[in-house]
């Protein structure tokens, strides 16, 4: 693959002077694909190259951008033209001569897009909790390209994909309200003493240690140790994905438990709604759903195999 470039602070005069280094050939930038999650940008551009243009230039000249290639090179059969590039004068050059008995073709740049660039491109609002009821919590989801007439004056099509919206669900009631009395004392000692190891409080360390010591006495250490074998069964993604739902355009993606703190029960769950924003649907809205009650359910029922 063949480097090419791009300033990353200056995008669009990026595409402008792209276009005037392919100005003979009639540029025309039919699509521009970000993934968002990625940071990766693919930009599909025809070009128009008949023998008398080939005659008037020797060579096909990209120049160098940091952060970009070059991918494919296709002619108008859609079959992939094996380009020889060169490195001269700063820029990437082919021989004319080199390209097949076409006059139409489809050159592909791809590259990275810093996180400034899709803050331009991509408003993302963050997720909020509009409703909750004793069976399911309710989070509001929306996105959308910003701009939309304006960028559609510079790209034929544009498609943001994988564009993510983080939700924070809570859960830390979930156990709160379900988890037996002895075990959340137990749960408490233990969080104590692992605070309390972090910190240089020597008797505090002391105190926290007697006091685990005490609860594990009155609990087998069996019976914890599966305790916590639950809970982080409860906590993994694939667990958690059975207890969440979105609204359509949005699918959920990546889910993970917040590893923010030293919690044994943990507060919240992160979850990621994903979806596709393009010219023709710049916008995406619906809620994120978590069922509440089913979760709490399904506590309460591995907690009561523990005893069994």
């Amino acid at each position: 693959m063949v480097e090419v470039s791009f300033d990353v602070t200056k995008v669009f005069e990026w595409i402008d002077k792209v276009r005037r280094f392919f100005k003979p050939f009639k540029p025309e930038i039919r699509s521009l694909v970000i993934n968002y999650k990625d940071h990766t940008s693919t930009m599909n551009m025809a070009l128009h190259i008949p023998d008398s243009i080939r005659r008037r230039f020797n060579d096909i000249e990209v120049p160098i951008y940091p952060d970009f290639s070059i991918g494919e090179l296709l002619d108008e059969t859609f079959h992939r033209v094996k380009a020889r590039w060169r490195v001269d004068d700063g820029k990437w050059k082919m021989r004319a001569s080199d390209l097949p008995a076409s006059e139409n073709f489809l050159i592909t740049l791809i590259g990275k897009v810093p996180s400034d660039i899709l803050s331009r491109i991509v408003r993302i609002q963050p997720a909020s909790n509009r409703d909750q009821t004793e069976e399911l919590d309710s989070y509001w989801l929306d996105c959308m390209i910003k701009d939309v007439t304006i960028l559609e004056k510079i790209w034929d099509d544009l498609c943001v994909e994988d564009v993510s919206v983080g939700v924070n669900v809570g859960i830390d009631r979930c156990f709160s309200t379900t988890i037996p009395k002895e075990l959340k004392d137990q749960a408490t000692a233990t969080q104590r003493w692992l605070r309390a190891g972090r910190g240089s409080d020597r008797a505090e360390i002391w105190r926290s240690w007697r006091n685990l010591r005490r609860a594990e006495v009155r609990m087998s250490k069996s019976l914890i140790n599966s305790l916590m074998s639950t809970i982080y069964k409860l906590t993994t993604g694939e667990m958690f994905t059975g207890f969440v739902k979105v609204d359509l355009p949005y699918s959920i993606g990546e889910i993970r438990r917040d590893e923010g703190g030293i919690e044994i029960f943990p507060s919240r769950m992160i979850v990621e709604a994903t979806t596709e924003l393009n010219f023709k649907n710049p916008a995406a809205h619906g809620y994120l759903r978590f069922k509440k009650k089913d979760y709490i359910e399904t506590i309460r029922k591995l907690i009561a195999e523990l005893f069994k």
